[in-house]
């Protein structure tokens, strides 16, 4: 049977068709990227801030954020499973965060392993982590690690902010000064199962607070830009602008690093910025394989129009 230009016009809007109903794949695997933090007690009797945002990108396209916000009182967290409370309260507010985003969306899972004092954020498939910062102004011991793998290795970057609490819970109508320096306490750093670092606050700035630590503590420099760049947030009592200077290990060979402020004056801002690449095979855009169809049909127009010409008369 002879080729007709139906049957060519035919075959080539199959071939097209197909080509562009191929679903795209998700080249991220999940539980790439994880991060844990091992939660502590408040020490403050009163009730006092800590929160944390997380970004997450969906493979080769737009990146998403969202905020979790809590208040912690010592008085109410102090037994025995205080700590794993702690624990189910921040997963609860970040979560209750996520509520405004599309399920489709919500590229991260947050969970706490049978009931420890332990939050692990993990991407979903066809996502990945790009950066973590916890916000905290309870004064509780923190410690971070990537599950099985070290910081430098997994091409994780780290950043301290020491900050003053009253930048968040100054209430201007009861407080008429805001003091710009430490009260007395000590910050105290420990990277893996290394000597920890010890650093007194009293009477300090936190930039004095920060070249001292970026001094003493092992592949830490002190750098006056932001790791990660400062998420406004409507409530102002999360709000804390980058105030020029931070603690960065951009390089960290260890697993994990512990970190306690002491100082009711003091919080600590902890940066994790990840790798913000996605090696995903890149399906074609509708509109180009449409182009596509259009050329094969252009050259089958051109070919039976060229054998008319050729045909005697």
């Amino acid at each position: 049977m002879p080729i007709t230009l139906k049957h060519l016009t035919l075959a080539v809007s199959c071939l097209a068709g197909s080509l562009m109903l191929q679903p795209a794949a998700a080249a991220t695997p999940a539980e790439q990227d994880i991060l844990r933090l091992h939660t502590g007690l408040p020490k403050k009797s009163m009730d006092s801030l800590f929160s944390y945002t997380v970004e997450w990108r969906q493979d080769e396209q737009q990146a998403y954020h969202v905020t979790g916000l809590s208040f912690l009182n010592a008085e109410k967290y102090f037994d025995e499973d205080g700590r794993d409370r702690v624990t189910k309260k921040i997963i609860t507010s970040l979560k209750d965060g996520m509520i405004q985003l599309d399920p489709k969306l919500r590229g991260i899972n947050l969970t706490q392993t049978n009931d420890l004092p332990q939050l692990k954020i993990a991407n979903k498939a066809g996502y990945s982590l790009t950066y973590v910062m916890f916000r905290d102004y309870t004064n509780q011991a923190l410690s971070f690690d990537l599950q099985d793998k070290s910081f430098s290795a997994d091409g994780v970057k780290l950043a301290i902010d020491l900050v003053y609490a009253a930048d968040v819970e100054y209430l201007e109508k009861f407080t008429a000064h805001k003091s710009q320096t430490a009260s007395q306490g000590t910050i105290e750093i420990q990277i893996d199962q290394q000597t920890p670092v010890h650093i007194k606050t009293d009477g300090k700035t936190t930039a004095e607070l920060e070249k001292e630590l970026a001094q003493a503590v092992v592949q830490a420099s002190l750098s006056s830009s932001a790791l990660v760049p400062h998420i406004v947030n409507k409530d102002t009592r999360n709000n804390k602008p980058f105030d020029g200077s931070e603690v960065q290990l951009l390089n960290l060979a260890a697993k994990r690093i512990s970190i306690e402020v002491t100082d009711p004056s003091l919080g600590v801002l902890m940066k994790f910025k990840f790798q913000d690449e996605n090696a995903t095979v890149k399906v074609a855009e509708p509109r180009f394989m449409m182009g596509v169809f259009a050329v094969a049909i252009a050259l089958v127009l051109g070919y039976f129009g060229f054998r008319s010409r050729k045909k005697p008369l």
